[in-house]
């Protein structure tokens, strides 16, 4: 099997040195990554900068950092490559830098330069981004390649069970999607996997979660 794996957070930089990011450190997926990659899958994965990086034999590791530059190698590789799943892990910022404002003047986000600190205030306005998982289909049949298995990662923060299967369900593009929660992680890391927004099993850690995504994607591509 071949597997595309996204791990990690964007980083949407304001200047040289400063950016917005998450609090994903990569470590699930280079996990995932890495249980696949001993079982013998090809593994290709879409790294976040400063994320944890998988290891080991059959594994190809490239490195993204915005928004922009994940959603641009997510589609050259599933023009360019078949994969039979792809799992997205990657927490991927919502909103991006449109423009700063800073002593009166609009200044253009991006790496070119430094901020000026001098500045008692800077407005930062964001503009909303796409969702790149509801794409992952469409860039595969671009390059006349059949779909992937789409395994997508909703991540709550004290939610109930309604809102939670509201989040889920909300990802109509995947064909498994697998929850955690942040405020739950406190006391142990669970993961709770869903098919076609119904409740399918639950794992404890992202060793037992790697296990199951393999089995159920073998099975997918050997049916």
């Amino acid at each position: 099997m071949k597997v595309l794996l996204t791990l990690g957070g964007t980083r949407e930089y304001l200047d040289a040195v400063r950016f917005i990011s998450n609090i994903s450190t990569g470590r699930t997926g280079r996990i995932i990554a890495e249980r696949f990659a001993g079982r013998g899958c090809k593994t290709v994965c879409l790294c976040g900068e400063g994320a944890e990086r998988p290891a080991g034999k059959n594994i190809t590791v490239k490195e993204f950092t915005s928004f922009k530059d994940l959603d641009a190698e997510l589609r050259r590789l599933l023009k360019t490559q078949h994969f039979d799943a792809v799992i997205h892990l990657a927490a991927v910022s919502d909103y991006s830098p449109a423009y700063i404002e800073a002593g009166g003047k609009r200044v253009r986000p991006g790496r070119a330069a430094k901020l000026d600190s001098k500045q008692p205030l800077l407005k930062l306005v964001l503009k909303k981004n796409f969702k790149i998982i509801d794409r992952v289909k469409k860039y595969a049949a671009e390059g006349k390649k059949n779909a992937p298995l789409l395994i997508g990662f909703k991540l709550t923060s004290g939610a109930g069970p309604a809102l939670v299967l509201q989040k889920v369900r909300a990802l109509a593009a995947a064909d498994l999607v697998v929850h955690n929660d942040l405020a739950a992680m406190k006391k142990a890391h669970l993961f709770h996997v869903y098919w076609k927004g119904n409740k399918l099993a639950d794992c404890a850690g992202p060793a037992e979660l790697a296990a199951l995504l393999y089995a159920g994607i073998k099975e997918a591509v050997c049916f």
